[in-house]
């Protein structure tokens, strides 16, 4: 069998009913590749009033999904990009550990905070570093970087030093940073193998939950899938993930419009 066809991503995210982001833009855009294991239930995204949050069984379905993968000879990417609770890192760890002879990759969002603030519980954000010290790459947005580095007091000005300082923390680790701002710009930085590869896109006056979970699904089949260098992939993410908010914006729809065209 092709290679493609062994190779999945199992994706560990929130499901929302409700709003598209976490584990429905990552179906919409990589199709039956992903793995869907849900970290939390909810009916909708936590920025739509009225919704409820329903926990699962999730180091059951963790390990049994690891289980048939490996009886269907299934070559993995784990993505994590949304934990339910602290001990879910504890259950992805070993599970990193007991199968590693079919995980290929470790991909983490490590989904904690926006906009200069924390959203999630402090024992969520600290069971993030282990993790990241495991992942082969990482996609942190610039309060993740700062809240990873105990670095709060940088702003936007000083996103090379926020950079660095996350490169320093977690030295063997590549990752694409997708919110760094510039005048009237988007700009998006890449490290990899220890060298930093910026790109910059017009940012457009709106603003949408769930981009980030777009960007770093079209990063994933590009690099990945694909097999483009990291930097190309990076910027045809990042054009991708701009077209559908242009598209959405010019609906005045108030969720992302994705449709499965990769």
């Amino acid at each position: 069998s092709c290679i493609i066809c062994r190779m999945k991503i199992l994706c560990v995210l929130r499901f929302a009913v409700h709003g598209t982001a976490s584990m429905k833009a990552k179906m919409s855009i990589l199709g039956t590749r992903i793995l869907p294991l849900p970290s939390l239930y909810l009916s909708g995204l936590t920025n739509i009033p009225g919704f409820v949050k329903t926990e699962l069984a999730f180091e059951e379905l963790f390990f049994s999904s690891l289980d048939i993968a490996r009886k269907r000879k299934e070559e993995l990417l784990l993505y994590v990009g949304y934990l339910g609770n602290a001990q879910q890192s504890e259950v992805i760890l070993q599970g990193l550990s007991q199968y590693e002879d079919i995980i290929q990759k470790v991909l983490v969002d490590p989904v904690s905070g926006d906009h200069g603030k924390l959203y999630v519980p402090q024992e969520v954000l600290d069971a993030w570093p282990p993790l990241l010290e495991r992942a082969d790459w990482a996609f942190p947005n610039f309060t993740e970087l700062c809240l990873l580095t105990e670095n709060m007091e940088l702003d936007q000005a000083s996103s090379q030093e926020a950079l660095n300082a996350f490169h320093q923390r977690f030295p063997n680790l590549s990752f694409v940073v997708t919110s760094l701002s510039a005048e009237n710009q988007i700009k998006l930085g890449l490290m990899h193998e220890g060298e930093m590869t910026l790109f910059q896109h017009k940012r457009l006056e709106t603003h949408y939950g769930g981009t980030g979970d777009v960007f770093a699904a079209y990063f994933l089949f590009f690099s990945f899938l694909r097999k483009m260098p990291h930097a190309k992939a990076m910027e045809k993410a990042a054009m991708e993930t701009l077209r559908i908010i242009e598209r959405s914006q010019a609906a005045q729809s108030p969720d992302l419009l994705i449709f499965p065209e990769v």
